[in-house]
């Protein structure tokens, strides 16, 4: 049990120590400063307390003795306190400034860090990770690693005053100070106990921190399903459950925090009474002056600064190092590898071979497994197949969005492995079922401009009239308030299903693909601006490689090809009226058109 307990201590300092390194090569300046102005301010702490003393003895005692005090001491001694005074309030100024400057400049790095690092990593990760866990990390955890390296100034400054004060009080008088320094030992097992009593309540707090951000978030971003099935009390009580784990678990650490500084301001209090009756008999005796107790009460009484904030921050940095745990979690999370030797992508239109093609989530059963076939440059082709049989995951494959477990995919002849995100993402546009808006004008949706400038002249653009006119959406656009400018408010709450596909569908094409991946795109829109859509697609991009999913009789129809999947494998590929022959589609494309009757 003991070696485990000095193993989780050494783990702490090591981590401690990452954290404090991390801070520092990101904030060198800040942190720096800040050191220095606690240094400063513990030690002019002690200069404050010899400085009380000398008024006393060269001042005020001289003054009841014979009643007559030089000027010069007079002047000199105020002029000494008032230097002290001006060192310490500027000492103080500089704690505080750079605290505040140390905790926001490191919380601004880890929440970006952590952004950056989101964007880049694969999309397996973001669909194994809840959006409000995620949230988490950039806010409460992030918050919370950037208060060690904020507060490690004041720790060794108060640290600094510990030591110059035990110091100080063995030089003037060992006595008094064997007598002050029996309060050490007290101190130091209170704190020893506090950290042991501390440490899990402190950890839980800030696991509860991130538990209530993700359930918040889950139930404002399903607002509307939560509503439209009457489950607003269930998701409050959900809420209010994690709200009061998380009250509790404050309290839990604030009725420690409660007991410890009780304990440390007694501590010093009973040992003041001490110091003043054995000082006391120590000036009659004549073995030191009254300013020299003078000073030894002010600055024992000032220990308890020091303890109580070396004890504060060693009790919350279980907390700090919980949250910049999950932090590192996701900042070590491994990147997809770099692409070696890019191959440049040719230009003109583009063909598709995808040649046994797999591909299977960690953890999971294989989703596709030997999926090949071609796709000839400016062709349309649709893949279709019931629920689950990999459509979409197929097609966030073609996008370059999941790593293959096998096979490859070929542009022109160019494995898409080998392709530069950049080139990729200049040839490559898609649009989803689900579509995401952000909370801007139209125009900044469709052009994915927000500069303010851009989006004031964003109505002569001819990339938005042109993507608008083929998703169908100018009339929907015009007839807006504000026309292309309107917002859309979160997530495009403010437009419908069909009209949230459209924007999206004129996004993707505002960038003039050279290979454009819709699944089930158009959902939403009604039969006839759907057929309206897609045929406009087809004579409107005739240098467009265009990928469909869908489960559209009709979209089925106009495509060149059909890619039928079943239970992730290829189940057949020709013209829709050639594999209806196929009993398994024939089944899937009758059930699926009985469903939109019946709808």
């Amino acid at each position: 049990m003991a070696d485990q307990t000095t193993t989780g201590r050494f783990k702490k300092i090591r981590r401690s120590r990452a954290l404090l390194l991390d801070a520092f090569r990101a904030h060198p300046g800040p942190i720096s400063w800040g050191i220095v102005g606690s240094l400063l301010y513990g030690t002019s702490l002690v200069a404050w307390s010899v400085a009380l003393g000398e008024l006393c003895n060269r001042v005020v005692i001289p003054r009841f003795d014979d009643g007559r005090i030089a000027t010069g001491t007079i002047v000199a001694v105020l002029l000494v306190v008032a230097a002290v005074g001006v060192v310490q309030g500027a000492a103080g100024l500089i704690r505080r400034w750079t605290l505040v400057l140390t905790r926001a400049r490191f919380d601004a790095t880890l929440r970006t860090a952590v952004v950056h690092r989101y964007h880049r990593l694969p999309m397996t990760y973001h669909q194994a990770h809840p959006t409000g866990q995620k949230l988490a990390h950039v806010t409460t955890d992030a918050e919370a690693a950037a208060e060690l390296p904020a507060r490690l100034p004041d720790v060794l400054g108060m640290f600094v005053l510990f030591v110059v004060t035990v110091g100080w009080v063995v030089v003037v008088d060992p006595v008094m100070a064997l007598v002050g320094g029996a309060m050490i030992p007290a101190l130091l097992l209170v704190n020893w106990v506090y950290q042991k009593q501390v440490e899990v309540p402190a950890q839980a707090v800030q696991e509860r921190l991130g538990r209530v951000t993700e359930v918040a978030h889950e139930s404002f971003d399903g607002a509307a399903l939560v509503k439209m099935l009457g489950r607003d009390r269930v998701e409050r009580d959900r809420f209010a459950a994690e709200a009061a784990g998380l009250r509790d678990a404050k309290i839990k650490l604030a009725i420690r925090d409660w007991l410890l500084d009780s304990l440390i301001e007694s501590i010093p209090t009973a040992t003041s009474l001490v110091i003043v009756v054995v000082g006391a008999l120590r000036v009659n005796s004549g073995e030191i002056t009254v300013g020299a107790l003078v000073s030894f009460v002010n600055v024992f009484a000032m220990l308890v600064v020091p303890v109580r904030t070396i004890g504060n921050v060693l009790g919350d940095v279980p907390r700090m190092l919980a949250g910049y745990a999950r932090v590192r979690t996701v900042l070590g999370e491994p990147l997809p590898p770099a692409v070696p030797d890019p191959q440049p992508l040719p230009d003109g239109p583009l063909d598709v071979s995808v040649r046994d093609l797999s591909f299977t989530y960690p953890g999971g059963a294989a989703v596709l497994s030997g999926v090949s076939f071609h796709v000839p440059s400016g062709s349309t082709v649709a893949i279709t197949g019931g629920t689950g049989s990999g459509k979409t995951t197929l097609l966030l494959a073609l996008a370059g969005l999941l790593p293959l477990t096998g096979g490859t995919v070929l542009l022109n002849g160019v494995d898409l492995s080998r392709i530069s995100p950049d080139d990729r993402v200049r040839a490559v546009a898609a649009a989803f079922q689900e579509p995401f808006l952000f909370a801007g004008s139209l125009a900044e949706n469709v052009l994915l401009d927000f500069d303010s400038a851009a989006a004031a002249a964003s109505g002569a653009d001819p990339r938005l009239d042109e993507a608008l006119r083929l998703a169908r959406a100018r009339t929907l656009v015009d007839g807006q308030p504000n026309g292309p400018d309107t917002p859309v408010g979160e997530r495009g709450v403010t437009l419908s299903g069909g009209e949230r596909q459209r924007i999206a569908l004129a996004r993707a094409l505002a960038h003039r693909p050279r290979l454009l991946l819709l699944d089930e795109a158009t959902s939403a829109v009604d039969a006839t601006t759907r057929q309206e859509i897609m045929s406009g697609l087809t004579t409107g991009l005739k240098s467009t490689t265009t990928i469909v999913v869908t489960t559209s009789a009709a979209t089925l129809a106009l495509a060149d090809t059909v890619v039928y999947l079943d239970q992730g494998r290829v189940a057949g590929v020709g013209a829709h009226a050639d594999l209806l022959r196929i009993d398994g589609y024939d089944r899937l494309i009758r059930a699926y058109e009985r469903e939109r009757v019946q709808a």
